[in-house]
């Protein structure tokens, strides 16, 4: 079935062959063509009416104003004066001639009106002498409009543009009970150029109407034979010059693909010249050789992309061996829970979670450069080397520094790895941590807020990487949020960043609405969700890895002091009621009583907290001020040196020697300090 524009719309009938071939080609070719001439007959024939109407329009009124002009001078040759005028209206004899005039004018021209009027002060039209072509006309123009008789419609454009604008002449096409006509109107004036009367010329309008239907009707004869004649050679050329080669081709188009090799080079028709048909041909035959080609590279990459594709599929499922999608690990101390979401098929991201044989569960997150089959190969054996020798009791510090080692030695591509390791003690949520050119970890809390930590060297990149170990002690209800730059360096339509700050905020709200239930796959969840619907719209460009820890410490007791000398009795009774009356006690007191000091005298706070946990065989006392930031760990003089440490550093160094561990954290705007000491005196 067609439509009318000759498209197929549904066929139910098999294939049959040529004449049906055609006939799918033809068909929309030849009907607009002959819409083509049709059109073109239309637009022409609509011009030439146009014009003949005009023409005989301006030949008309050109007429009307001859005959006027005739009129005039025939009027004119017995008026000379208005009193002359006036004895038009007492003498028939004169009045005859000058109808008998008019009447000859209008028959000879074939002219419908021809009358002399005049128009008084109020506009009415005061008839003297009418005359028509058509005997009928007559009788009946001289029984209404004879001599004296007042004309009773009112003045027309025309004759108000000779009246009052003091034109020489005017016209009109008007229609009223006696046609359509053109009206002249012409002013008969003396020598003095006053105005005698006026003179009203009517031509049929519908003679025009005939002689432009006549005109029009010739050339649509003469423009049918010259369309007819000029199709049915437009047709028989078409037919030779476009449909029968475009019907070759389609044909050899159909086979194409059942007779590729043999379509390449088929004979061309024989023409004498060149046209856009031979252009096409040539252009078939180019696309012939072209797409064999094409066809067989194709084939060559499917096979090799098909391999490669299965390739990758195996690598990802070994990669989710080494690191898988999401991993819970819950506890009664803490819960860990990491998800990895990689770009591509494999990825260069990882993180790892297992515990160590000291009682420690140590986690990672790490970052490779690059990405694809090389950049997972490279995380592989960086993960395992780190955990090998985490798990042969080497410290975090050492291993990253001893990776690092291998790495340079042997990394041909140039291949480095951001990481960052830490190891958490279950009881005392004390945290270990070393970091390797990886992003600040996120610590999680009441007001969340980024750790300041060294950031070390990525692995792979310098031999003396010199990556050091910190500590920070985890409460109750505490965690550290580890990340990838995928989630900060998501980009949205906009072109803008995720960003740490809005990473920040979103982890602070997750963290509080799941923080009662200790959900920290949910949070994670959370925090993923949003990044996601931030990049919404644009394709993930690098891995998303986010590992969370929360703490699940039940929490210390808190004393809350103010910031002067004689709180630190307090501190002392608190002291001695946990552990009794001992030398022990004595010097536990002593270095407390040397960081208290310290910070009532230096750090300009208005509030100090004070807190105490037992945990097993250690005893964890920690002080909490919003004073300035000061590190006590690192303000240790050199041993030796009396008048440094008349300054100022003997009571740190007391207080160094006395305990076990002191462990400093600038968080936010707080100064955290734990120290840390045996239950006994050893």
């Amino acid at each position: 079935q067609w439509d009318l524009t000759g498209s197929c719309i549904s066929s139910n009938e098999p294939h049959t062959g040529g004449r049906e071939n055609h006939m799918k080609i033809k068909a929309p070719i030849l009907a607009r063509i002959a819409i083509l001439f049709l059109s073109a007959l239309v637009i022409a024939s609509a011009a030439v009416f146009s014009f003949s109407y005009n023409r005989m329009l301006r030949a008309a009124e050109a007429q009307s104003v001859e005959v006027s002009r005739a009129a005039i001078t025939a009027a004119l040759t017995a008026i000379g004066s208005k009193e002359e005028l006036y004895e038009l209206y007492d003498d028939e004899e004169f009045r005859e001639q000058v109808y008998k005039s008019f009447r000859y004018i209008c028959k000879r021209v074939a002219l419908r009106y021809l009358y002399l009027y005049t128009v008084d002060e109020e506009g009415q039209r005061h008839y003297v002498i009418c005359a028509a072509e058509d005997d009928e006309d007559d009788k009946l123009l001289q029984e209404e409009f004879g001599f004296g008789a007042v004309g009773r419609s009112s003045l027309y454009e025309a004759e108000k543009d000779v009246l009052y604008n003091g034109a020489d002449e005017d016209y009109e096409i008007t229609d009223n009970a006696y046609g359509i006509v053109c009206m002249t109107v012409m002013p008969i004036r003396d020598g003095d150029n006053n105005l005698l009367a006026l003179i009203g010329a009517d031509d049929n309008m519908e003679d025009v109407r005939r002689i432009a239907a006549r005109d029009l009707f010739n050339l649509l004869l003469i423009a049918l034979l010259i369309f007819g004649l000029t199709f049915v050679i437009a047709l028989l050329l078409i037919r030779r010059s476009v449909i029968r080669p475009i019907l070759a081709l389609s044909n050899r188009m159909r086979s194409f693909v059942s007779d590729r090799k043999e379509n390449v080079g088929a004979a061309k028709r024989k023409s004498i010249y060149e046209d856009e048909i031979s252009d096409i041909e040539n252009a078939y035959e180019k696309m012939s050789e072209d797409i064999n080609q094409y066809v067989t590279d194709i084939e060559e990459l499917t096979r090799s992309q098909v391999y490669t594709q299965t390739q990758l599929e195996v690598a990802s499922k070994i990669q989710n061996g080494i690191v898988p999608g999401e991993y819970l690990l819950p506890g009664d101390q803490f819960t860990v829970y990491g998800c990895l979401q990689t770009a591509r098929e494999v990825g260069g991201d990882f993180y790892d979670v297992f515990r160590m044989d000291d009682g420690r569960t140590c986690v990672l997150i790490g970052d490779i450069s690059g990405k694809g089959i090389s950049a997972a190969l490279f995380m592989s054996m960086v993960k395992t080397s780190i955990r090998e020798k985490l798990m042969a009791g080497r410290g975090l510090a050492d291993t990253l520094n001893l990776v690092n080692q291998e790495l340079c030695a042997s990394n041909p591509e140039g291949m480095f790895a951001t990481v960052f390791a830490m190891a958490v003690h279950p009881e005392t949520g004390i945290v270990t941590y070393a970091n390797a050119g990886h992003e600040e970890p996120l610590l999680l809390g009441e007001e969340p807020s980024y750790l300041d930590v060294m950031s070390g060297i990525a692995l792979g990149l310098f031999e003396d990487s010199d990556i050091a170990e910190e500590k920070l002690v985890l409460r109750g209800g505490e965690g550290i949020l580890l990340y990838t730059d995928g989630f900060t360096e998501a980009i949205n339509t906009e072109k803008q960043q995720y960003g740490k700050e809005r990473l920040r905020e979103t982890a602070s709200g997750e963290y509080r609405k799941c923080i009662a239930a200790c959900d920290v796959r949910a949070m994670v969840s959370g925090i993923v969700a949003s990044v996601r619907s931030f990049a919404s719209g644009m394709e993930q460009f690098d891995d998303m890895t986010c590992l969370a820890l929360i703490y699940k410490d039940p929490g210390a007791r808190k004393t809350v002091l103010d910031p002067d000398l004689k709180s630190f009795q307090t501190i002392k009774s608190i002291i001695l009621a946990s552990i009794g009356e001992s030398d022990h006690a004595k010097n536990i007191i002593l270095a407390c009583e040397e960081i208290f000091v310290n910070i009532v005298s230096y750090s300009g706070t208005d509030q100090v907290v004070f807190s105490s946990k037992l945990c097993g065989n250690v005893w964890m006392l920690t002080y909490e001020d919003n004073g300035i930031p000061f590190d006590p760990v690192k303000a240790e003089r050199e041993k030796g040196e009396l008048e440094d440490l008349d300054r100022g550093g003997m009571g740190i160094l007391i207080a160094r020697r006395n305990s076990k561990d002191i462990i400093y954290n600038r968080i936010g705007n707080r100064n955290v300090l734990t120290m840390v000491f045996d239950t006994e005196n050893h």
